[in-house]
């Protein structure tokens, strides 16, 4: 009997790693880094290439997620859109009822045909934005960003403008302290002035006497 170890090629390795991974996922649920990175370093797998992949399948996951919100928000706009349409189908009919009898009651029945027309054109309208409402999404959503910007502007503009208040209060504030400083000053002053003014005039009339 040969004792030769078994050899495996690199498509081998990367299937025995990857249902060695399958098979302890499914008994712990799931596995971490630390966890992957032992398992590559046992197989001889470099830590560049294992980053790498992990980047990879991150990317591919993230990219997956972003394409189910996207479908969600379409399946979310077509039911929005169906909805609408189906109102506008009611008001439609009920109108274009309305116009039917007028028309054969009194006229003859010789003009219902044409609000039926422009009905049937708006309704066709309405129906392709139910079919494809990937075009209103995007309309729905720059709709919401120009919203959420001018909401910006607006709370800058107002935050802006209670800084201006703030400051022109404060300092109106220090020119009124100021003021008052300057009065208190002047009013020193003259009473200063008047007292040696009055002892000038005192002396005066004592060298008189």
């Amino acid at each position: 009997m040969s004792d030769a170890k078994p050899t495996y090629s690199q498509a081998e390795v990367n299937e025995i790693i990857r249902r060695a991974l399958d098979s302890q996922a499914e008994r712990e649920g799931h596995l971490d880094h630390d966890d992957l990175v032992s398992i590559a370093d046992e197989v001889g797998i470099d830590r560049e290439s294992l980053e790498r992949a992990t980047a990879d399948l991150a990317q591919t996951r993230d990219s997956r997620l972003s394409r189910q919100d996207e479908a969600k928000e379409i399946a979310e706009e077509r039911r929005i859109q169906l909805k609408r349409f189906g109102a506008t189908l009611l008001s439609h009919a009920v109108m274009n009822a309305v116009f039917f009898t007028i028309d054969t009651q009194f006229f003859g029945g010789v003009w219902f045909k044409w609000p039926l027309l422009g009905s049937a054109i708006m309704l066709t309208f309405r129906l392709r934005g139910v079919l494809a409402p990937h075009d209103k999404l995007l309309r729905r959503r720059r709709k919401e960003e120009r919203k959420r910007e001018r909401e910006q502007r607006r709370a800058a503009f107002k935050d802006l403008k209670q800084r201006l208040i703030s400051e022109v209060t404060g300092s109106n504030d220090n020119a009124k302290e100021f003021e008052k400083v300057v009065q208190s000053g002047v009013a020193m002053l003259l009473d200063i002035a008047a007292r040696k003014f009055d002892e000038h005039k005192a002396r005066q009339r004592h060298g008189k006497d």
